[in-house]
């Protein structure tokens, strides 16, 4: 027990200790504090760090003090805002990021995962003016969003033709939604995926995928209220 929890904090510490501060004019004004919540957490999870309260507030706070910390302390976390931040701005009622509390910890939902990823790739093109390292992430994730539609089980009954076997909880599956995320949230996951899905169709190898994942996400649109009703 006493060597899994010394394990537990040399992971902690190591992560803390390599992780290094945004510059204030990357992160300031163009990106929502429930997008640099779910950038904190799914360092975590990179690490495989519990995703605590307390592992959030150090992490985030390291990563953004300027949004993160008291004005007059800029060394002390602020509490207040990383909470408020976790439970309203990118909780389920909100941006849909995370999930969890502080009792249990959190976690960050697929669509709070594709967010964060977003988020690194904006804050590396700010320190980046190349832009290749972001094209590079940028195309992997496009990549990785389309291919993992074909896993989904809506995918699988679509592409068995089992069109009257496609329920709403399917369709939520693959959207990074739940039962309980509404229908404008879900279309716009749908906007979201079919945008990533059209910008792999003229990569030659990437063609034949894009074109099997589009004609999927338009017959989901095309019958838009009859599966979500």
């Amino acid at each position: 027990m006493i060597i899994i929890v010394l394990g537990i904090l040399i992971l902690r510490n190591n992560l803390i200790g390599k992780l290094k501060a945004y510059e204030p004019e990357q992160y300031s004004f163009s990106i929502t504090n429930a997008k640099l919540i779910a950038v904190a957490l799914l360092k975590l999870e990179e690490e495989k760090i519990e995703k605590t309260f307390e592992n959030v507030v150090v992490t985030v706070s390291k990563l953004f003090p300027e949004k993160f910390s008291l004005i007059h302390y800029p060394h002390i976390p602020d509490t207040t805002r990383i909470d408020n931040t976790l439970r309203l701005d990118a909780g389920k009622n909100h941006a849909e990021f995370v999930v969890g509390n502080r009792l249990k910890g959190y976690r960050l939902t697929g669509l709070g995962k594709i967010a964060a990823e977003e988020t690194i790739e904006q804050l590396e093109a700010e320190s980046n003016p190349s832009g290749k390292k972001r094209i590079g992430k940028y195309r992997k994730k496009e990549t990785r969003l389309v291919s993992d539609i074909t896993d989904s089980i809506a995918y699988d009954k679509f592409s068995k033709k089992q069109f009257s076997s496609i329920n709403k909880f399917d369709v939520c599956d693959v959207l990074h939604g739940t039962l309980e995320t509404d229908s404008e949230k879900l279309a716009s996951n749908l906007t979201m995926l079919k945008y990533h899905t059209d910008a792999l169709e003229p990569i030659k190898e990437y063609e034949e995928l894009a074109n099997d994942v589009s004609e999927f996400l338009n017959y989901l649109k095309e019958n838009w209220e009859l599966l979500i009703k």
